[in-house]
């Protein structure tokens, strides 16, 4: 039998059911598993149920906070903004810098998505929780905020990032 944590990973939903059990596993644990799953319908699934199940949203593990494991994915699935939400709601810190240096907002612009528009929700959650736009990009030489190279990003990519654009105007970006 493979162990939850492997299943919160790898699995779908109805398999991770059949090895988690809740007196046993820990629910952050495997939240921050759920999070990596590539398979947006049992990723969106498993973290929804550890979050009502009481798991931490808070929580950092392994140089990553639960933002920036659910914005690591190489392409935004339906479900991860609204997870997004959630995450930030329960504590998740949107102005933390994982272990590779980048921050939600940033990780945010990376995801692929088809049309800017899918990513409107993810801005909201994340510019509603007060985004730090003027923290550097890079810690050691500090020579432009998240702001400014958000900035160079849109003005770099005409009509790729139009939804952005109207998000950091209304922030005087």
């Amino acid at each position: 039998m493979a162990s939850p944590l492997y299943v919160a990973q790898n699995g779908t939903y109805e398999e991770f059911l059949e090895v988690y059990d809740p007196e046993a596993h820990d629910a952050t644990e495997m939240l921050c598993a759920g999070l990596i799953n590539r398979d947006p319908e049992a990723r969106e699934k498993i973290s929804n149920d550890m979050l009502d199940r009481g798991a931490d949203a808070t929580v950092v593990d392994y140089g990553q906070n639960t933002l920036t494991l659910l914005l690591s994915h190489d392409r935004l699935a339906d479900g991860d903004p609204a997870l997004a939400q959630r995450l930030i709601d329960g504590g998740a810190d949107v102005d933390y810098r994982e272990s590779g240096g980048n921050v939600p907002m940033m990780l945010a612009i990376r995801i692929r998505v088809d049309d800017d528009e899918q990513r409107r929700p993810l801005y909201e959650a994340l510019f509603a929780a007060d985004v730090d736009l003027d923290e550097p990009t890079n810690l050691r030489t500090r020579k432009n905020s998240i702001g400014k190279w958000l900035r160079m990003n849109v003005d770099g990519r005409p009509g790729k990032l139009d939804v952005l654009d109207e998000f950091l105007k209304a922030r005087g970006y």
